[in-house]
């Protein structure tokens, strides 16, 4: 029997943000594992799975609104790039990468830099083709400082480095259920090419967006 977990999540935590992610992702879950095999399961059952699950996400949003309430709520974000956590995590993308990446050696002053840098491309995500001489004018560069910087930060073409972060979004749409399909998440962060965005994300991932998309359901 699936019963509701009590919050333990510590609000107080850099990673506050990312605990209360997780925290409603698994009840959710549940929600969608129960409803996938509603057909071969108790009723009875069924209703107490979803019941529990909804209680669970309902503490949790009434804990957030308390907190928001009272005033107790004060969440940091801590602005360090998202290539640092993708180059850590995943042994592909540091293969990709010329030299040894080291985080901890990266000046406040260029993670901010590659912050801002993370943010444009983002931000025209969709786009199949991001301009980088347009990319350097919006991070006051020129083209060939912002190959040379991009060089010298993360060991990466700004091409690779552009792909890299696209993949990484594509992944974050598979794992929040945001997407159904390989072709909506292709589309979505650029590639028109679905057999192509396949492809570079099975290299990344060692598993391919399909599979991937399976396993949720």
């Amino acid at each position: 029997m699936h019963t509701a977990k009590k919050n333990t999540i510590d609000w107080n935590s850099p990673d506050a943000l990312e605990q209360l992610a997780q925290h409603i992702r698994n009840p959710l879950q549940s929600i969608i594992n129960v409803s996938k095999s509603s057909t071969a399961c108790d009723p009875k059952n069924i209703e107490k799975i979803l019941f529990s699950s909804s209680k669970e996400i309902n503490d949790i949003v009434e804990d957030i609104l308390a907190k928001v309430r009272t005033n107790t709520l004060s969440l940091t974000y801590h602005d360090r790039p998202d290539i640092f956590h993708i180059y850590e995590s995943n042994e592909n993308v540091r293969k990709m990468c010329t030299g040894e990446l080291q985080p901890q050696k990266v000046a406040k002053i260029d993670q901010n830099w590659l912050v801002g840098l993370e943010r444009e491309v983002y931000g025209n995500i969709n786009q199949e083709y991001l301009d980088l001489n347009e990319l350097s004018y919006k991070m006051a560069v020129s083209e060939r400082q912002l190959h040379r910087k991009v060089a010298n930060l993360v060991f990466l073409t700004p091409n690779k480095y552009v792909r890299i972060l696209r993949l990484h979004r594509a992944r974050q749409l598979i794992d929040s259920y945001v997407q159904q399909s390989v072709s909506q998440v292709a589309y979505t962060v650029g590639y028109k090419d679905v057999h192509y965005f396949s492809k570079l994300f099975a290299e990344q991932y060692s598993i391919s967006p399909k599979q991937l998309l399976g396993s949720f359901r």
